[in-house]
């Protein structure tokens, strides 16, 4: 069984069954959609009367998840079981900017009386986004980190007798938690749940401040038991590993988990290569300074926007193409920025090949 599965056939109400980690996943993926304008507003509008209202187009409403049949599916699903229908939307907010290259979306979700859940996206296909993400590496914090703060305690706020979950997948699990961290005391006493789904941590020491201290017994962490990017950065252990039946990176996607009982599938070890991968990566990047990090961020992100491409979806259909260029364009680095790259690279090399 997976999220689709549950969708169709877990059908209680919360009040008989209670919100649990399946249903934050759920509510997690629902802010990679994008919403029509009647959502953006206090007004909220059930799953049940978004036919009633009018939909997107497929194409605008799904695009920004990367499994967008699924999640189409995954909708209708939702709004045809008596357990989602009538929860309630309000307060999308979907922000781009390219000069502070931040990409950040998030919707406010009333499960019942009082309750509510936070979504948070992770990365859409813009290469705005993927900036970003790379940024995590180097910045701390960054835009979208900033502005679920601001999102966060704005809705709080609205609501001064609600009950609230935080939640993303992905880069949204990471903002997710760093909203919580950051709401300040008294709000934090109203967080009854953060869940990061497979979300990479942070570069700095956050799991010692106060914020992250006052919180931390209510945050849950799942990862995939082969997950790469849930363990960027991540220096602690609490974590809980959940069955995916894709292989190796694909796990990072929700649609491959398993579940059981109204519940994910656990194991107790991640996979040798999320292990070696994990050591690997993040060794390196403790030998690298924020400013070689910056570096090699800016290198990336040239190898994916000098093609004229308007996404990273479009950029992976013609990667085979584009190779010989990619290649071209490498060559014709500076030879103080080849050389870099080059020991960079080896090094990387060299840290995985002697763990």
């Amino acid at each position: 069984m997976n999220i689709l599965n549950y969708a169709a056939n877990k059908r209680e109400s919360f009040e008989k069954s209670p919100f649990n980690r399946v249903d934050a996943v759920i509510l997690s993926w629902l802010s990679y959609y994008t919403y029509p304008s009647y959502v953006k507003g206090k007004k909220s509008v059930s799953l049940k009367n978004f036919e009633k209202y009018g939909l997107l187009t497929d194409k605008e409403m799904y695009a920004e998840a990367f499994s967008p049949k699924k999640s189409k599916k995954l909708f209708q699903l939702l709004t045809d079981n008596p357990r989602f229908e009538n929860i309630r939307f309000f307060d999308f907010k979907d922000e781009r900017d390219e000069a502070s290259e931040k990409q950040f979306a998030a919707i406010c979700i009333k499960i019942s009386k009082n309750k509510y859940f936070l979504s948070f996206r992770g990365t859409d296909p813009s290469f705005t986004g993927w900036k970003e993400d790379f940024n995590l590496a180097c910045n701390y914090p960054i835009p979208s980190q900033q502005a679920a703060v601001e999102y966060l305690m704005a809705e709080m706020k609205k609501f001064p007798e609600g009950e609230f979950y935080s939640g993303g997948h992905s880069k949204g699990g990471n903002i997710a938690t760093y909203a919580a961290v950051n709401a300040g005391g008294e709000l934090q006493k109203r967080i009854a749940g953060v869940f990061n789904f497979d979300g990479p941590g942070f570069i700095n020491d956050v799991y010692s401040e106060e914020g992250y201290q006052n919180i931390a017994g209510r945050i849950t962490k799942l990862v995939p038991q082969s997950s790469f990017v849930g363990m960027l950065f991540e220096t602690r252990e609490c974590y809980s590993i959940i069955k995916s039946r894709n292989l190796y990176l694909l796990q990072h996607d929700p649609f491959s988990w398993e579940i059981k009982d109204g519940d994910f599938c656990y194991l107790k070890d991640r996979s040798k290569f999320s292990i070696r991968l994990e050591q690997t990566v993040n060794n390196w990047f403790a030998e690298i300074s924020i400013e070689e990090r910056e570096r090699l961020v800016d290198f990336a992100y040239s190898a994916l926007t000098a093609w004229g491409m308007r996404d990273i979806n479009e950029f992976n259909k013609n990667l085979y193409r584009l190779i010989p260029a990619i290649y071209k364009k490498y060559k014709d680095l500076e030879s103080d920025d080849r050389t870099f790259f080059d020991e960079k690279i080896a090094r990387l090399k060299q840290i995985f090949d002697n763990p």
